[in-house]
């Protein structure tokens, strides 16, 4: 993925020129675990600890299954958007999922978002992906407006209704 690419673009507000939003190393573990732990904060959620998160930030950046685009500024984390692939037989090919995408507050509303997004498409195009699907709230109309001006939809055509995500712990 070109940073290059990833940087400049007239619609992007005022710090087009000094963010850069580039795929993530396992050296960047560092500067993701305070943006993973701010999400986290964010969503009001207990857990995971830093700690787990700092571990399975280890496994993340290490695994073939697993791209993260991380932004940044003179070496701050700004937010981050995860990528998580498999094979779909209703793709008949990789799918990916865009499992969080996360600007810390008080940058939100910059674009910074809006690039991350288009990030991780650019992210899934490159692994030759043939579908990518995601999940939010339908509250939260910041995000709902980024996905759905990427083209993003909830509407099923067949059952000409929303599309739902449901989740259930295991013990």
């Amino acid at each position: 993925m070109s940073a290059v690419a990833l940087r400049h673009n007239e619609a992007d507000a005022g710090r087009a020129d000094t963010v850069n939003i580039r795929k993530a190393t396992p050296a960047d573990g560092p500067l993701l675990v305070p943006l993973v732990c701010a999400f986290r904060d964010f969503l009001q959620r207990p857990a995971p600890s830093d700690g787990d998160i700092a571990a399975s930030l280890v496994y993340q950046l290490r695994s073939p299954e697993v791209d993260i685009a991380i932004a940044e500024e003179q070496g701050a984390g700004l937010g981050y958007a995860t990528l998580l692939y498999r094979y779909s037989l209703w793709a008949n090919g990789l799918e990916a999922t865009l499992q969080d995408l996360f600007v810390r507050e008080g940058l939100r509303g910059t674009g910074a978002g809006h690039r991350l997004a288009r990030a991780a498409l650019a992210l899934a195009a490159e692994r030759g992906c043939r579908s990518i699907r995601l999940d939010t709230n339908e509250h939260n109309r910041a995000a709902n407006a980024i996905y759905t001006a990427l083209g993003f939809s909830a509407v099923s055509r067949v059952w000409n209704g929303r599309q739902l995500a449901y989740r259930r712990s295991l013990p």
